[in-house]
């Protein structure tokens, strides 16, 4: 009897213990699998949390980018782990989120709301060139009838202003695409041509020039420079104090010419001077330039691009502002023709007429004569603008001998100054009329009256128009 009774309690026993071990076998696996799975569990999520972050910081800017910039999507970063890391779902909802930003309909939203702002520009552009057009034609008809110098005083001020909404619009049609067309058939002096870009700015008066007077820009080059070099002189005016002088020299040098501008401001801070930089040297349209843009900067960077020119921004200005360089290649460069008509020229006519360009009246000019200096018959040409011409004779004739070397600066140009400088030299403007109506009539570089063409500059830079 207890003998089976401790056979009986020995297999229950051992029932218990089978009973046991299979239990916590498989309460092991069970934790084993759950382990597994959960460990799975956070290889995906981890997996996903830096796939989100890859699509926020390098996928999505660069998708932003191309569309901003109407390119195609090609090139995108794709994911950085394959689907089987992430989920299928979870990269078929990445996928989906990619081809959202980048479709068809955004890139055609995106390039059709940048060309509607450039063709809105372009109208813009367009009107205020034809605007400013005619009304320096009737400017110049009445300077041709009239006799009052103060009257005339306030009908140059009137043209020079409207000259400034030209040099605007051109700027403009130039952000646009629009190249002006080309004007000068005759090689221009780079002396000219400062001189030329002078007369388009607001403070003229407040510009010595030196130098340049037997480098020579080939003709297609001469807009490009020109308006180039104004827009260059109108930053350095505008950001220097206004009794200050902006100094240009122009120089030759071993592998072409170069053009230094500097002014006497505070310079530029060095993220405003790299923001600048920028300006010249990528291909900004005009949706990409800001808020507020500032064209000058981007205009004179698509000319220099266009034409092969290079310029530079620093703050090594010996006065303490801005040093502007304009690098002209000798490709630019070319000989002078020589000046037949000169020779031509009546013995009676004064040798003041013989002055190629002088910006209108309150413009110091610390170079020497150019009349001395053998210029080409377009050089920047009196025959193309009569009224620019005769303004230039007169003030040539009349304005002050330059102040020594270490004198005090000039005053600044006021409207006041220009009327008084004007009017006292009407007088001679109207002699000198018929004189430079004579030569232009006769001499090789005339070129027909009223022969301006759009969306070029109509204005010749000899008279002080953009």
């Amino acid at each position: 009897m207890d003998a089976e009774w401790h056979r009986a309690l020995a297999g229950a026993c051992a029932a218990v213990v089978a009973l046991l071990i299979a239990r916590l076998l498989f309460l092991t696996r069970r934790l084993s699998a759950e382990r597994a799975h959960r460990a799975r569990e956070a290889e995906v999520a981890a997996a996903r949390g830096s796939e989100v972050a890859h699509l926020a910081a390098v996928r999505v800017p660069a998708i932003a980018e191309r569309l901003h910039t109407g390119q195609q999507l090609d090139g995108v970063p794709g994911p950085m782990a394959p689907p089987e890391k992430t989920g299928e779902e979870f990269a078929r909802a990445l996928d989906s989120v990619v081809v959202a930003l980048g479709s068809d309909t955004a890139v055609h939203r995106e390039r059709a709301l940048r060309d509607s702002v450039q063709a809105a520009f372009e109208s813009v552009a367009r009107t205020m060139h034809v605007m400013a057009t005619v009304q320096q034609q009737v400017l110049d008809e009445v300077e041709r009838s009239i006799e009052d110098p103060l009257l005339m005083a306030n009908v140059m001020k009137a043209d020079h202003a409207a000259s400034q909404m030209t040099r605007k619009a051109q700027t403009l049609l130039v952000m646009c695409g629009i190249w002006p067309a080309r004007r000068e058939t005759r090689p221009v002096s780079l002396y000219d041509c400062v001189r030329g870009a002078q007369s388009r700015i607001v403070e003229f008066g407040r510009i010595e020039v030196h130098g340049g007077q037997t480098l020579y820009a080939v003709p297609p080059a001469v807009e490009g420079l020109m308006h180039s070099i104004a827009e260059l002189l109108e930053n350095a005016t505008v950001f220097s104090p206004s009794s200050s002088p902006v100094v240009v020299s122009v120089r030759e040098v071993g592998s072409g010419a170069v053009i230094e501008i500097d002014d006497a401001g505070l310079g530029m801070p060095p993220d405003v001077l790299h923001q600048a930089l920028g300006h010249l040297r990528d291909d900004l349209d005009l949706t990409r330039l800001g808020a507020v843009p500032r064209l000058g900067l981007a205009c004179v960077g698509r000319w220099s691009r266009e034409l092969g020119f290079n310029v530079e921004l620093s703050g090594s200005s010996a006065y303490g502002g801005t040093r502007a360089v304009m690098f002209v290649p000798f490709r630019l460069l070319t000989d002078p023709l020589p000046r037949a008509a000169a020779h031509r020229r009546p013995a009676s006519e004064p040798a003041g007429h013989a002055v190629p360009a002088v910006p209108p009246a309150g413009v110091r000019d610390d170079a020497p004569d150019p009349a001395g200096v053998p210029l080409p018959a377009a050089g920047l040409p009196r025959r193309r603008s009569r009224r620019g011409a005769t303004q230039a004779t007169s003030v040539a004739r009349h304005s002050a001998p330059d102040p020594q070397p270490g004198a005090a600066p000039a005053e600044p140009w006021t409207p006041e100054a220009a009327r008084a400088s004007i009017a006292s030299v009407v007088s001679g403007t109207l002699r000198g009329r018929a004189a430079v109506d004579a030569d232009g009539e006769t001499g090789p570089a005339s070129a027909p009256r009223g022969g301006q063409s759009l969306p070029s500059n109509p204005n010749e830079h000899a008279g002080g128009r953009p």
